[in-house]
């Protein structure tokens, strides 16, 4: 055999070789079993999705028509959590302002538990200060406005219509854009010291209604004194009603 055909043999050979070992390679490969992802086993981005969608729906029950934000911090990426086979427990037994803590338990194949931080943002129209407010001024209609704002902020005490707040007192100065809440409120005087008031006397089933003169100032369920304009008699009452001073 010639040397040029020696190589020629000798480079067939190599690669018919080559072949041979590709296609056992391709044949291993196609026989072992590939790793799925069951629909029981939930990366830590689908338990954070759940946890938002959770928090997510408690707030909207808690207040209704409100639009709530929700950002789950992201779970310890290091966790090797055992792939779930039921419905996972959401729970949300700590919650304070912007912070809520979920606690997600799994039942079986083997228990495990984990809690999961977010923060929440949660927005309504409540009732605001159109303009500054003086302190023991009568608050009307044109000093306050609806704006959305960030109600897990607040304490509580907050109001969603202007017909809550119309008539009311200042009970301290109120800055204009300032959220309008009961402890910066008072009740407005139902009955004013000089006003003709209607006098009611109440025995039993039987109703006795004459006029009266408010002695003093007085808010819904006070006590005044009022003096009957027909006797001239002085006498002490509640007030039950704008106008209108009770006997019992």
């Amino acid at each position: 055999m010639s040397y040029r055909k020696a190589l020629l043999f000798q480079d067939s050979s190599v690669n018919f070789l080559k072949f041979i070992s590709s296609c056992a390679l391709l044949a291993i490969t196609l026989a072992a079993p590939a790793r799925t992802l069951s629909a029981n086993e939930l990366p830590n981005s689908d338990i954070e999705s759940q946890v938002a969608s959770t928090i997510r729906q408690h707030f909207e029950t808690r207040v209704p028509e409100s639009r709530v934000n929700v950002t789950v911090n992201p779970i310890n990426r290091t966790l090797s959590l055992t792939p779930c086979q039921s419905a996972l427990q959401i729970e949300l037994p700590f919650s304070g302002g912007e912070r809520v803590t979920a606690k997600v338990s799994c039942a079986s194949p083997r228990p495990w538990s984990i809690f999961v931080t977010a923060r929440v943002q949660q927005f309504i129209a409540v009732v605001t200060a159109r303009r500054p407010i003086t302190r023991d001024s009568r608050i009307g209609g044109d000093a306050l406005a609806l704006s959305e704002q960030n109600i897990t902020r607040l304490s509580g005490g907050y109001y969603t219509r202007l017909q809550d707040v119309l008539g009311k007192t200042a009970r301290v100065p109120i800055d204009n854009g300032e959220i309008i809440t009961a402890r910066v409120l008072e009740p407005s005087l139902a009955v004013r010291r000089g006003d003709r008031i209607t006098l009611e006397v109440r025995k039993g089933a039987l109703l006795i209604r004459t006029d009266a003169i408010a002695l003093e100032d007085g808010r819904l369920n006070e006590q005044i004194d009022v003096q009957n304009r027909n006797s001239g008699r002085q006498v002490r009452g509640t007030v039950t009603a704008p106008g209108i001073v009770t006997l019992y």
